[in-house]
């Protein structure tokens, strides 16, 4: 009995000192996707507010901007759009122009205007009784890098301006620029009344 119980004990021993571990390595791949994607915002520091003069005048050039940003290898456009509040009418357009200049119209937003009002105003031969409380001035448009992107052009319509402001991935800036001396001749007059004159700036952005 001993003798059996000792070869027992030696057997369990034995396999146990043999055990064989299996692998402890393993792996597995992360994937983070980037979709394709434009972000538009606007630039700080950029001018958009000022008084105006007895004569017209601004204080200072109004100069709006937006930045561009797009992944995109073929670039992005941007369609720019321009809208004031009228009495009659709502929302109409108030930008008119060709190539890359035209004319902006800023209307009282405390004593709205007609909407012939703002027509006049754009038109090539403004008369102040005929724009009260509508003021026109030039704008151009600008890009900060044209190595990279192009200047908004108008329609030819001249409603609105557009153009791929990146012709590939990377950032630009788009400006439109509104002299302090640019008001137009016969858009500004005692018709005027005081009060915030105003216009919104409406910009799209897609991929190419």
């Amino acid at each position: 009995m001993k003798i059996l119980l000792f070869s027992a004990v030696f057997s369990l021993s034995f396999f146990s000192l043999n055990y064989a571990y299996g692998e402890i390595t393993s792996s597995q791949t992360i994937t983070a996707t980037l979709s394709p994607f434009v972000i538009v915002s606007d630039m700080e520091n950029s001018s958009t507010s000022t008084q105006i003069t007895g004569k017209g005048r601004l204080m200072t050039d109004l100069t709006p901007a937006f930045k561009f940003s797009t992944n995109n290898r073929n670039g992005t456009s941007a369609t720019f759009n321009v809208k004031v509040n009228t009495s009659d009418g709502g929302q109409v357009n108030a930008i008119y122009g060709n190539d890359n200049s035209g004319i902006i119209v800023l209307a009282n937003n405390n004593l709205k205007p007609h909407t012939g009002a703002i027509i006049n105003a754009l038109s090539n031969n403004p008369t102040p009784d005929n724009n009260p409380n509508a003021i026109a001035y030039r704008i151009t448009f600008r890009v900060s890098n044209k190595d990279i992107g192009n200047v908004p052009v108008f329609d030819k319509a001249g409603n609105s301006a557009s153009g791929n402001v990146l012709i590939k991935n990377g950032v630009n800036t788009v400006t439109l620029v509104i002299g302090g001396n640019s008001a137009i001749k016969n858009s500004f007059s005692s018709e005027d009344e005081s009060g915030s004159y105003q216009a919104t700036i409406y910009c799209t952005s897609v991929n190419l």
